[in-house]
């Protein structure tokens, strides 16, 4: 445990540092740690002063998410805050890089700080559904006041410590050695040194209208999107000023413990560790030579032109070749509108626009294969393009895929996610130069196991699917998209296909006595919001519901059953989307249900506080989904009917979670 945090000293300064690489998270061992030299700190008749600083490229970063579920926790991280502030010899948080969660807590009980100018501090416990558990709603607001406090515990954003609200956290803030600043700062303090506790700091009550004033504001914006994390925060700052310093800190406590084992923050969670998860290479494919340096993207189109995009804003040579080199020049010209139109957005300066413009080259698809690390088949017609030994080809349109192939979300430069696909042909490196790439293009990315089909694809196919089979069942097009939106999901079904263009879902497979409902509106002459008409009727004032749809579709479907509300509909589209995710369980496209979610949330704009659909569905129960697909009485039985993993799962009392090893 010693080794977590080492202790050495400077004439009567013992420096403490954090060293559990590698962003030297507050586990219950190193909080232990920590304590621990702290004690022998303060019992060491020859220190006056504690330093605490951290190895490595940070202070402290992060949390143990295990901990929340009860696991290991050891010393409360408000216990080891309390110790800390509560010392008779002062601390000095020496603080450089990321300053996060637990370590920022701790940087807020010492009794001074030296920031470096690159350091930056952050909550990010909001992003999880939850609030500070070490008192930085306390503390935070007694140094800075309530707004600037707000501002930075509701976003969770790092922010510098030269920053005008953090004004007066710091002590001191440098540009050069930081180790020797925290020395100099504790030389000054003297012989004698008094501890400053942050717990007696009032100067951010010193306006009491305006810090309610600022409360109330945090509540007015609050209430346009309710979020528990945030309105228990707010009352934790608010409580700061009201309360006794334990009271607040006992209030923070209970709002944690409410907060971690609520259905939202178990979701954000999920998703916290499975984004990081379901990207991971094999040993094998992390021993593999991955530079990336020069892509070549070969074939034209739109898709061409945005992956071009994509790959010059991250500052990668691409070369872009086609056999039609007019379509490079039209296609060069809309790559110089994109990039000017992205100009703002990327922060650059003309001289850097024009050099990452400078990294283009363009010709014949043979020529522009050469001399790359990559090379990305964005057009039918260019896979007999020879390429040379060990440069993957990778297949980035839709189309069936025997090596390797990336599905990049849409908009592809903006978009966070893409999936790499692996056919059978598929190399370890091959795999590890996708990786690189995705990486420098900046995406998170997800592995799955398939000659084509994406993940989030046949996931969005079911919700069609499904949509289009409840719409048989009598339900109306215009509740289900209501349903939709009210569970927080901006991309209900049938609005979602309008916008695209009917014509793209209307050759989708629909199984036994099931009927496609964009085919039927396309051959009526809706083809969505490009021709003014499709489910809806579009305008200036955007979509409408139109009664001649719902007219249009009494009179082909063969039965109607009565409407259900707005949750059973939710449950059988969850449902659904499970069991496909099922399915692709069962046929081993993707190892972990965990992918699936990650898939939808970053894909799809599934709503995050439900952690994906699987995460959904083990909230929701899956003995309750089970009975829902069981109890469908349509004819598409290939469809509806539960994959032998629910039954598995339920007779053994287990969850998809409980997949995700």
């Amino acid at each position: 445990m010693a080794d977590l945090v080492e202790r050495s000293q400077r004439e009567d300064v013992a420096i403490l540092q954090i060293a559990h690489p590698p962003v030297n998270a507050l586990t219950g061992p190193v909080r232990l740690a920590l304590a621990a030299a702290l004690d022998a700190a303060i019992a060491d008749p020859a220190v006056a002063k504690i330093v605490i600083a951290g190895r490595g490229q940070m202070f402290c970063g992060g949390m143990d998410l295990t901990e929340i579920e009860g696991k290991d926790a050891g010393l409360p991280l408000a216990g080891l805050a309390a110790r800390i502030e509560d010392s008779p010899k002062p601390v000095i948080a020496a603080l450089h890089g990321l300053v996060l969660a637990g370590g920022a807590e701790i940087a807020l009980a010492a009794h001074h700080r030296v920031a470096h100018a690159e350091a930056r501090l952050a909550f990010p416990e909001i992003q999880l559904g939850l609030v500070p558990r070490g008192g930085a709603t306390q503390r935070l607001p007694r140094l800075v006041g309530a707004g600037p406090a707000l501002e930075l515990l509701l976003s969770g954003r790092p922010v510098s410590f030269s920053d005008p609200r953090l004004r007066g956290v710091a002590d001191r803030i440098v540009d050069g050695d930081l180790p020797r600043a925290a020395l100099v700062l504790a030389s000054e303090l003297g012989d004698t040194p008094q501890p400053r506790a942050t717990a007696a700091m009032t100067q951010g009550f010193r306006d009491p209208m305006a810090y309610q004033a600022a409360i109330a504001k945090a509540r007015s914006e609050t209430r346009a999107g309710p979020d528990p994390a945030a309105e228990e925060i707010i009352a934790c700052v608010e409580a700061a000023q009201l309360l006794p310093f334990e009271a607040g800190i006992a209030r923070e406590g209970d709002a944690f413990a409410e907060l971690a084992a609520s259905d939202r923050s178990r979701a954000l969670r999920h998703l916290y560790n499975a984004e990081r998860r379901v990207g991971r290479l094999t040993p094998e494919e992390r021993a593999q030579p991955a530079e990336i340096d020069r892509v070549a993207v070969l074939g034209g189109g739109p898709l061409a032109t945005q992956l071009v995009v994509a790959l010059l804003e991250r500052n990668i040579g691409v070369n872009w070749g086609t056999r039609d080199p007019g379509m490079l020049r039209d296609g060069m010209g809309e790559v110089t509108r994109l990039m000017r139109a992205a100009k703002e957005r990327l922060r650059l300066d003309e001289a850097t626009l024009t050099q990452r413009l400078d990294k283009l080259d363009l010709g014949e698809s043979r020529a522009m294969a050469q001399g790359v690390d990559i090379a990305l088949i964005a057009a039918r017609g260019q896979g007999a393009i020879e390429l040379p030994d060990g440069v993957p080809r990778v297949k980035v349109f839709p189309d069936a895929v025997d090596g390797l192939g990336i599905r990049f979300g849409a908009p592809l430069s903006t978009s966070p996610l893409a999936e790499i696909l692996t056919g059978p042909a598929a190399g370890p490196g091959d795999v590890a130069r996708a990786a690189a790439l995705l990486r420098r293009m900046g995406k998170r990315f997800l592995r799955a196991s398939s000659t084509g089909p994406s993940v989030g694809g046949r996931i969005m196919a079911a919700l069609h699917r499904a949509a289009d089979a409840l719409v048989d069942m009598g339900e109306d097009p215009f509740d289900i998209d209501a349903a939709v939106r009210d569970w927080g999901w901006p991309r209900p079904p049938f609005e979602l296909r309008d916008v695209r263009g009917l014509a793209e879902f209307a050759g989708a497979e629909r199984g036994d006595g099931a009927r496609n409902w964009s085919a039927a509106l396309v051959q009526s002459g809706r083809t969505g919001r490009n021709c003014g008409r499709g489910f809806y009727l579009h305008g200036t004032s955007g979509p409408r519901p139109d009664a001649a749809v719902t007219a249009l579709i009494d009179d082909h479907r063969p039965r109607a059953d009565p409407p259900r509300d707005a949750e059973k509909l939710r449950v059988l589209l969850l449902a659904a989307l499970a069991n496909e995710g099922a399915r692709m369980l069962q046929e081993g496209m993707v190892a972990r249900p965990e992918a699936i979610d990650v898939a939808l949330v970053l894909g799809q704009a599934f709503p995050r506080a439900l952690g994906g659909p699987m995460q959904a569905a083990d909230t929701a129960g899956l003995f309750r989904l089970k009975q829902a697909l069981d109890a469908v009485d349509y004819p598409d039985r290939a469809f509806w009917t539960p994959d032998p993993l629910w039954a598995d799962l339920v007779k053994n009392g287990r969850r998809f979670a409980d997949l995700n090893g």
